[in-house]
């Protein structure tokens, strides 16, 4: 089974992997050692993950357990009822699901995909295997693994007294389909899986296939989305449940809500996606604003296109390497240290990239966590091959992340006890302190001084009139601060900044890896900038209110 490796190298890495060990064994209903039940309760995140984030039911039984996973804004769902279900948009590692299934007596029906997704794997084909499930994905999709091509006003049985009907809803793709689940005697709508067509607040944008499939411009696209949104899903019952793909963070979409779930009418009141009285109104607020697409995304849609490996295997064939066979693949590799950033800046293998990874498996998000994986396929290509350095034990823990968007198999190390080893090998070691902002004079003596402030954050971010930015700082946008690297002034030093410190912790390593002097503000700018620098800003006075602030 997948994580049950024998093979331990050191006590957290027992303690870790024993916990999972654990988890499988309750699974498969069979006794372990009493002891590990006890570890597990020292590392909750291990278990916690396991969880779904939140369980909905119908008085009836109509039950949709709901996984959340916050560092890919990434929403999945187990739909049941009668012991039988659906799940719909699986992530890559399924251990969930199967936690899930066997947890509450499940029998798997079938896998619902509602399109070729780009910001990561899915675990479609995996689930395929191990349960023999049909996989359902749009017949425009261009799915080659094996799989039921959905087509408009498809009908699978779910229980007595639910089915679940399909959409054919094109926009953010020309493949995508909602899933509906229906009450099979009046046909009224109760549940809406709607992948990346309508989002909480938002809906998916359409500029994202047009350098895969010819003609797809994000105009075509948004058109379809329009008709999508308006013709199809606005017609469902006011009353039915909306559970998206996606949710705040996510590069699908834009303006997102933070709820997991709405329903058709609350969207129809609320979305700005509903507010337009023309196509043409839509499709120029749908085809504005968009970020820069990750440059993963083609890599991603490529591999769920034919099916991801089995995660188990990817993982058992990545190395692990001791400090001196680490230091020879050094050369032609990036390294990616996963810790959190107060542990890089206090000491780090000189040349790699701080891409913290977070305490919680990317379940949940700390205040100075981040999109970790979104943010490794942002900055490092496709074919780049990675080392990792992470904290001692958290090895596996690094690679089955990257694995959730198809990087497992460009790793070609992880050095073995994490950051620790290298130290204690007596490997070469740089350091930095971060900057802690007492007043908005203390900005101003830094600015005399010849230092320049960095903003991270999105042009939108900096521009914003509530919230500004400091005064004197120029914006660099991490998405694309590789490409602006040699605009800076290499002898000057430059303190740099985002909203909660993960953005600007990446760029400071980013920054440094490439020879230029820099650092990063502590607790970021509402953390370590708006409490006790507001003066130095250009933020409305409402946003400078002690009530509104934390400082750290």
């Amino acid at each position: 089974l997948p994580r049950t490796r024998t093979k331990r190298h050191n006590k957290q890495t027992a303690v870790v992997d024993c916990c999972r060990c654990n988890v499988v064994a309750r699974l498969l209903r069979v006794s372990f050692l009493d002891s590990t039940t006890e570890l597990c309760t020292k590392h909750p995140a291990v278990i916690m993950s396991f969880a779904p984030t939140e369980v909905t039911s119908s008085p009836d039984g109509l039950t949709v357990y709901t996984f959340y996973l916050e560092c890919l804004a990434h929403g999945s769902y187990v739909v049941a009822h009668e012991g039988n279900c659906f799940i719909m948009d699986p992530r890559r590692d399924i251990g969930i699901y199967t936690n899930c299934l066997v947890e509450n007596n499940l029998k798997l029906k079938g896998v619902c995909e509602s399109h070729l997704h780009a910001d990561f794997v899915s675990g479609h084909l995996e689930l395929h295997k191990r349960y023999g499930a049909t996989i359902f994905i749009g017949d425009q999709a261009g799915a080659k693994f094996p799989h039921y091509p959905v087509a408009e006003g498809e009908e699978f049985i779910l229980s007595s007294k639910y089915s679940i009907t399909t959409l054919a809803t094109p926009g953010h793709t020309p493949g995508c389909i909602t899933y509906v689940v229906q009450n099979r005697a009046t046909g009224e709508a109760v549940k809406a899986f709607t992948g990346d067509t309508l989002f909480v607040g938002g809906c998916g944008r359409p500029d994202l296939v047009g350098s895969i499939i010819e003609g797809m411009t994000p105009e075509v696209l948004a058109t379809a989305m329009y008709n999508s949104l308006y013709n199809k899903i606005a017609k469902l019952s006011p009353k039915c449940q909306v559970f998206p793909a996606h949710g705040p963070g996510s590069p699908c979409g834009k303006g997102i809500s933070a709820d997991l779930s709405s329903t058709i009418g609350t969207e129809l009141a609320t979305n700005p996606a509903f507010q337009f009285k023309t196509v043409e109104e839509f499709v120029e607020w749908d085809t504005s604003g968009l970020d820069t697409a990750p440059q993963y995304f083609s890599n991603a849609v490529l591999t769920n296109m034919e099916g991801a490996a089995d995660t188990a295997i990817e993982l058992s064939q990545i190395a692990r390497l001791d400090v001196d066979a680490f230091k020879a693949k050094m050369a032609d590799a990036i390294v990616l240290d996963t810790r959190n950033a107060a542990d890089f800046a206090a000491e780090y293998v000189p040349g790699s990239l701080n891409i913290p990874a977070g305490k919680a498996g990317g379940v949940q998000l700390g205040f100075e966590d981040g999109n970790f994986a979104i943010w490794v396929g942002s900055l490092i290509a496709p074919k780049a091959t990675i080392l990792i350095v992470s904290d001692a034990g958290m090895e596996e823990e690094s690679i089955d992340r990257l694995g959730r968007i198809g990087y497992a198999e460009q790793i070609v190390g992880v050095l073995e006890g994490g950051f620790p080893s290298w130290k204690s090998a007596g490997g070469d070691i740089e350091t930095f302190e971060k900057v802690v902002l007492k007043n908005a004079a203390h900005v101003e003596e830094l600015q005399a001084e010849g230092k320049v402030f960095i903003d991270t954050r999105t042009a939108g971010e900096f521009d914003c009139v509530v919230r500004g930015h400091l005064k004197g700082a120029i914006n660099l946008p991490l998405a694309h601060l590789e490409e602006l690297l040699k605009d800076l002034d290499k002898s000057k030093q430059y303190i740099v900044y985002c909203l909660g410190g993960f953005r600007s912790a990446i760029a400071t390593s980013l920054l440094r890896k490439n020879g230029v002097n820099a650092v990063d503000i502590k607790g970021g700018y509402d953390h370590g900038v708006l409490p006790v620098a507001c003066q130095a800003t250009t933020a409305h006075a409402d946003a400078c209110m002690p009530e509104k602030v934390v400082a750290v």
